[in-house]
């Protein structure tokens, strides 16, 4: 099962009338997998983080749910389950869609959900 979440405000993608601005997936065994969006500067972990944070940011997942900040950074950076088990990691490889920063977060460059 998988979770995806939008960003909704005054930025590009943003209207509360559209789907939203991507910002990832949840899936269970897996760490979040981000979408980057370069032309916004959402590249890194810090980068949402920052962003999910403005007052003017509200988040919802796919299913309408209006999800906390708080709530979606814990679910951003976990890095283990329920039963305190490893996540593991999203991507095999790289390439020119998808990269993987230094603190192991994964992101992709392209739509997808």
């Amino acid at each position: 099962m998988s979770v995806n979440y939008y960003a909704f405000g005054p930025f590009p993608g943003g209207d509360t009338g559209g789907q939203g601005l991507h910002i990832g997936q949840s899936a269970v065994g897996l760490r979040f997998l981000f979408r980057a969006h370069p032309e916004l500067g959402l590249t890194t972990l810090a980068d949402w983080l920052t962003f999910i944070e403005r007052p003017d940011v509200s988040i919802r997942n796919e299913m309408g749910r209006d999800v906390p900040a708080d709530e979606m950074k814990e679910t951003m950076t976990k890095t283990t389950d329920g039963r305190g088990f490893p996540l593991r990691q999203r991507f095999r490889f790289e390439n020119e869609d998808r990269y993987v920063t230094s603190g192991g977060h994964a992101f992709y460059r392209r739509d997808f959900c």
